[in-house]
């Protein structure tokens, strides 16, 4: 093998181990301890993640500059009542209590809005929407980094069915 083919396959190498790199920061959701999250609602009253136990949730870490996050929420929001009546919604962020209230106020959604007392890149979540689905045990069953198509009938089938 010649010198200049040698060195076209490290930089291969090297370029694909970045890649990776940067997929797995940007498009795994991270492994986290849901129940050690440390959560304030809009009153600055700490939430726990355990008084969900026995309850199907869906966890969306948004941002209300996001427009995937705006339209995921969205579309959460029109099945609620419908097809996601048995489940529980968290839409978390890491901005301002007072960015988390004039969104809440603004989508009038009956989601619980929490907010991180930490930063996203702080639990590992580099890129958003990241959702994570928990069944009734509180044990995370699916997670996602990126939209949902929440829309498709057969995806909502799925992932209702992996959260019992």
């Amino acid at each position: 093998m010649s010198k200049k083919t040698t060195y076209i396959l490290l930089i291969v190498a090297i370029l694909g181990v970045i890649g990776l790199y940067f997929y797995n920061k940007y498009r795994v959701a991270p492994p986290i301890e849901i129940t050690k999250l440390q959560l304030v609602d809009q009153d600055t009253n700490r939430f726990d993640m355990t008084s969900l136990r026995g309850k199907k949730v869906i966890i969306s870490f948004y941002a209300s500059w996001c427009p995937n996050c705006i339209e995921e929420l969205k579309i959460l929001n029109s099945i609620k009542e419908t097809k996601l009546s048995d489940v529980e919604i968290l839409a978390i962020t890491d901005e301002s209590i007072k960015k988390l209230v004039a969104f809440k106020t603004k989508t009038q959604y009956p989601f619980t809005f929490l907010t991180l007392t930490t930063t996203f890149s702080e639990i590992g979540i580099h890129s958003i929407p990241t959702t994570y689905l928990l069944n009734k045990k509180g044990e995370i069953v699916y997670n996602k980094v990126g939209y949902i198509n929440w829309d498709d009938e057969s995806n909502l089938a799925h992932l209702k069915a992996i959260m019992e």
